[in-house]
């Protein structure tokens, strides 16, 4: 039996760009299931997950399955959505060759936001109950902004210009390429 060619959407960007909203609106508008791997870490060690001693192995860990499984799905022909922030360069062209040789085809999102935006939104989201972001704090987010590397425009993201709270627009690969 012929399963329909998935397509697998990745969802890149920073700590507070929206990409987990932005995730759950794609899931609902294309019904692609969606893996949003924080979600996982959170139910299994907490809110405060990034404090636990060997967090980024377990991170590592569960980044890897979730990686897995999507593609496993996408194999099948079901469309998946991977929320991972993706914020190495390495790493979005180590799945996005994983996609390609499984046959799907890849869409990708990267959600832009200027720095002091994602802190405010980090730090204010911090205070609040949510089943699905982290306890962040200044510290932390100062030290992990440093690993961000932004996609390139010749990687093809579709980018969604987050500036304001809860405005999304996109603009097409070849728009972002004129906006560089």
């Amino acid at each position: 039996m012929k399963t329909k060619k998935a397509t697998v959407y990745l969802i890149a960007g920073f700590i507070g760009s929206g990409k987990t909203t932005f995730s759950k609106k794609l899931e609902s508008e294309t019904g692609a299931l969606r893996f949003t791997k924080d979600e996982w870490v959170i139910k299994v060690l907490g809110k405060n997950a990034p404090k636990v001693n060997n967090f980024e192995k377990f991170d590592g860990f569960l980044t890897g399955l979730a990686t897995d499984i999507a593609l496993k799905c996408a194999a099948h022909g079901i469309d998946v959505i991977i929320d991972d922030g993706f914020w190495y360069k390495r790493q979005r062209d180590d799945v996005i060759k994983r996609i390609r040789s499984i046959g799907a085809n890849v869409k990708g999102y990267y959600l832009r936001c200027p720095k002091d935006i994602l802190e405010k939104r980090a730090l204010e989201r911090s205070k609040q109950a949510s089943d699905d972001s982290f306890v962040i704090d200044k510290e932390m987010f100062t030290a992990y902004y440093k690993f961000f590397e932004e996609p390139s425009p010749v990687e093809n993201f579709t980018l969604i210009d987050n500036k304001k709270d809860r405005i999304l627009f996109a603009i097409k690969p070849k728009d972002f390429l004129a906006s560089v």
